[in-house]
């Protein structure tokens, strides 16, 4: 509050010096009750010291009017002086030793006016500098507390204040360990001591995650940068707090990314070589492999495709399902409520829905214009979480003939779906295939397997 008043004062003398008609008033009237003082004290003082009472005049003239204010207060107490009080009195004659006293005056005065001067510009330079380092500390983007030599907060500014939700009236006066995160505030105390002991322009905790304590005890990350300054001419240290929670958000979102994508390259090469394996181990032409690998290295590709489409996220079962029957959705009957699947489930949905496909269109229902696919989808109840359950039925196709149990599309019918703890059945009846698929939402959704029961 004191700073606060003396700065007041500052501005308040420096606009009744930029007035020269209030300078000069000031100069006239001191120097007019310097004259009444020293004639009241005549008999005390004599003729002795006849220029004493106009000193203080001289002084406080400078000190409000400044240059001119002084010169001009020199002056009239010059002629007041040398006219009234020094002998012969009342006349305008001087004589040795009156002189030399109003020569003495003139130089006193004259060096009294030169200090104040000088002592005003260093004041007034000060006084602009730190308004200006008000303004400058106010006008920045970032959140700045200036903290006192015992710890205690002293000044911030209006970023400050919106970043720890505090009135800048509640902070000043509090120690700087209310904006610390509460299981560190002890320890600080000690760092801050001695940074205090020996400052110097670095950042805080270089090298270390760093948060800041709100008012309502919510923490957020923070860079904090630390500057020596003299404030109200008193050292005190400059924190300057930059809220860095959006960019830790982004580092969080890619090094998550990073990882996905470094699993499902894994993932991807390690499905091409048991594709291959599977593809070419079972007594085909090579032209047969060829196409068969051809289809499914394709499948994985569109698969990837999607996933890269929604950047490692979500995929909904409609997309997928969408994306394996392409042209022969005519003739896909498809019901039930649609469910976002995480990647890898995405990934085992597109395998099974391309076979069922492949064996439709070769073999069983789309392989005829008439032939019809239902699909449905259900939420089932299971015995320890929900269960989705998908069903496809194949109707108004040829009869099937003898089929292989051992092909690799009856394993990633049947084998991929355990990886999520889920199970699948295939039905061979006469009027069409029918597969079952049942999986663990929480599996395909949260990648949450559930715990196998011990035996």
């Amino acid at each position: 509050m004191f700073a606060e008043a003396a700065s007041s004062a500052l501005v308040t003398s420096m606009v009744t010096r930029q007035r020269p008609i209030v300078s000069y008033a000031v100069a006239i009237v001191s120097v007019l009750l310097a004259a009444v003082l020293r004639w009241l004290a005549g008999d005390w003082l004599g003729g002795s010291i006849p220029f004493l009472t106009f000193f203080p005049a001289v002084l406080v003239s400078a000190l409000v009017g400044g240059l001119w204010g002084g010169v001009l207060a020199t002056g009239l107490s010059a002629c007041i002086a040398g006219y009234f009080f020094l002998e012969p009195a009342s006349q305008w004659t001087l004589n040795l030793r009156g002189g030399i006293a109003l020569l003495g005056f003139i130089i006193v005065a004259a060096i009294i006016v030169l200090a104040v001067v000088l002592l005003r510009q260093a004041i007034d330079t000060i006084a602009v500098q730190e308004q200006n380092q008000r303004s400058l500390i106010e006008a920045a983007p970032n959140g700045i507390v200036v903290v006192g030599p015992h710890g205690v907060i002293v000044g911030l500014n209006a970023r400050a204040e919106a970043l720890f939700g505090y009135d800048r009236a509640e902070l000043i006066g509090k120690a700087v360990e209310v904006l610390v995160p509460e299981k560190i505030a002890a320890a600080h105390v000690g760092f801050r001591e001695h940074f205090q002991a020996a400052p110097e322009t670095r950042p805080m905790g270089a090298g270390r995650d760093l948060c800041a304590r709100c008012r309502d005890g919510r923490e957020f990350p923070v860079e904090i940068g630390l500057n020596p300054i003299n404030w109200e001419g008193r050292r005190a240290v400059l924190a300057t707090v930059t809220d860095i929670t959006e960019r830790k958000e982004h580092e969080e979102r890619q090094a998550i990314l990073a990882r996905e994508l470094e699993h499902r390259v894994g993932n991807m090469f390690a499905v091409i070589l048991a594709t291959i394996r599977r593809t070419l181990t079972r007594g085909r032409s090579i032209t047969e492999a060829e196409q068969i690998l051809t289809q499914r290295i394709q499948l994985l590709a569109d698969a990837h495709a999607v996933l890269s489409e929604s950047l490692f996220r979500e995929i909904s079962v409609d997309r997928l399902l969408a994306n394996s029957v392409g042209s022969f959705k005519d003739q896909l009957v498809s019901g039930g409520p649609d469910i976002p699947v995480i990647a890898k489930a995405a990934e085992a949905l597109s395998f099974i829905f391309h076979e069922l496909l492949t064996n439709a269109v070769k073999h069983g229902a789309l392989s005829r214009p008439a032939g019809i696919v239902f699909v449905t989808r259900e939420i089932e109840k299971g015995d320890e979480s929900p269960l989705f359950h998908f069903t496809w039925r194949e109707t108004g196709g040829p009869p099937i003939g003898v089929v292989s149990r051992n092909g690799f599309g009856t394993f990633i019918l049947l084998e991929f779906p355990k990886q999520f703890g889920g199970d699948a059945t295939l039905d061979y009846s006469p009027d069409g295939l029918i597969y079952n698929l049942r999986l663990p939402l929480e599996a395909i959704r949260n990648g949450v397997t559930p715990q196998a029961k011990p035996g």
